[in-house]
């Protein structure tokens, strides 16, 4: 976890009821992630929460809204107060083939 000082922002992970970071009421917004309700920082991207989850960018599809997003924007899209993100992790592997 990054150190964060008083007044500073970041992530509330509100499921186990301590912060990421910290999160001011005044600059806070509440987004949905996953299904989940969590706080953030008013002025955070969709790649900011991604590295404040420590979810690495390379094997992820983020959806906000039901818009999929291309990799390219994750640090140029504003979270906005109501956001629904969705984030999908891809996972190597597969089924061995059978044969009769």
């Amino acid at each position: 976890m990054r150190g964060k000082g008083i007044g500073q922002t970041g992530f509330v992970d509100n499921q186990i009821s301590g912060p990421l970071g910290w999160v001011t009421m005044a600059e806070a917004i509440q987004i949905q992630v996953n299904g989940e309700q969590r706080s953030c920082q008013a002025d955070a991207t969709v790649g900011d929460l991604l590295r404040e989850l420590a979810i690495k960018t390379e094997r992820v599809a983020v959806e906000v809204n039901l818009e999929i997003m291309e990799r390219k924007d994750f640090d140029h899209r504003s979270l906005r107060q109501g956001d629904r993100v969705e984030i999908l992790s891809f996972i190597g592997g597969g089924a061995e083939e059978v044969r009769h």
